[in-house]
């Protein structure tokens, strides 16, 4: 049966790096949303903890619903307010036009639009967040933002910087609170000299070993399949739906229990998409396996998804939370 191997030494490697990065592991918020990036949340959540992670990000309530005994401190990022929200979690405020759907002392961190215009409050519309949350009862504890473009050089993450800068100033001079302040992503934590001392970092990918500016990480994730048949195929034989493969000699082949309905990319035969040992996958890709040449019972897959992000013109962050929950995943 297909399998994920996670290697926990990697994962401590890797925090560890981030939290002498950071500052400590107190300043970490570990973004652990869509399964951890696929790697396994179950698997992932529980090390976490145990390295000195307190606070972690999420997507949804259903997400947060399983972690909330590890976690004392959890974000949820993507919630559309209903008025039934749990006072044991943080929601992010997305939009001022939400602020009265909230139910009554719902902790909430304000998503400040700097640049990206993707979601959040405007720096102008701070007085009025916070003079309406007075007036329902919500609670503000924190602000945060995004950055567009922090794992490319260019000026634009200086410019949402120097804008967070300023809300940073004007939501404390609003708040009677000591405001939580969180805005350096991975590309940001490991761009930047060094994290302001009254933020957090909100780490993702980065913790399980991609970076554009950190080449000691560690890669946490290994894809495997297992052997289903093998035979030869004969010079001139072909192979698979549409027989987009041809052997030019006779060939040892097999077939593997990996396909896109486990989360892989549809792989149509044309190009050569490597495997971890460099062989390449031949004809087109089943929805529940692939054949290659017989390279014994259990091959990796990957190890790097960077190698199939190229091939298929997408980022690493596809590649890996496309990656079916129901592949087992075992950390060792």
């Amino acid at each position: 049966m297909a399998f994920i191997r996670l290697d926990k030494k990697a994962y401590e490697h890797n925090l560890k790096l981030i939290a002498s990065k950071a500052g400590g592991f107190d300043k970490i918020i570990c973004v652990l949303k869509d399964n951890a990036y696929g790697h396994g949340v179950l698997q992932i959540a529980p090390l976490a903890k145990e390295l000195g992670i307190k606070f972690i990000a999420l997507k949804n309530e259903d997400e947060a619903q399983s972690l909330k005994d590890l976690f004392a401190n959890i974000l949820i990022l993507s919630h559309i307010p209903n008025g039934c929200e749990n006072e044991d979690f943080i929601y992010a405020l997305n939009s001022k036009e939400n602020l009265h759907k909230y139910k009554k002392n719902t902790k909430l961190h304000i998503a400040l639009d700097t640049g990206m215009h993707r979601n959040g409050v405007f720096l102008e519309d701070l007085p009025l967040v916070f003079a309406e949350a007075k007036k329902l009862g919500l609670r503000i504890l924190g602000l945060f933002t995004h950055f567009a473009n922090s794992d490319e050089i260019d000026s634009s993450f200086f410019v949402q910087r120097q804008k967070f800068k300023k809300a940073k100033e004007l939501a404390s001079s609003l708040s009677d609170l000591k405001l939580c302040f969180h805005s350096h992503n991975s590309s940001a934590l490991f761009r930047c000299l060094k994290l302001d001392e009254d933020e957090l970092c909100r780490v993702g990918l980065v913790q399980f070993g991609y970076s554009d500016f950190e080449a000691s990480l560690k890669r946490v994730l290994s894809l495997y399949a297992n052997k289903l048949s093998s035979r030869i195929l004969r010079k001139n034989e072909s192979l698979g739906y549409g027989l987009s493969f041809t052997a030019k000699k006779d060939m040892s082949i097999a077939t593997y229990d990996l396909g896109y309905a486990d989360g892989l990319f549809r792989y149509s035969g044309k190009g050569k998409l490597l495997l971890a040992n460099k062989a390449c996958l031949l004809g087109r890709m089943s929805m529940d396996s692939f054949s290659c040449e017989d390279f014994g019972e259990e091959l990796c897959v990957f190890d790097d998804a960077r190698i199939w992000a190229k091939f298929f013109n997408t980022i690493e962050y596809e590649i890996l939370v496309k990656l079916n929950a129901n592949i087992k995943r075992i950390l060792c």
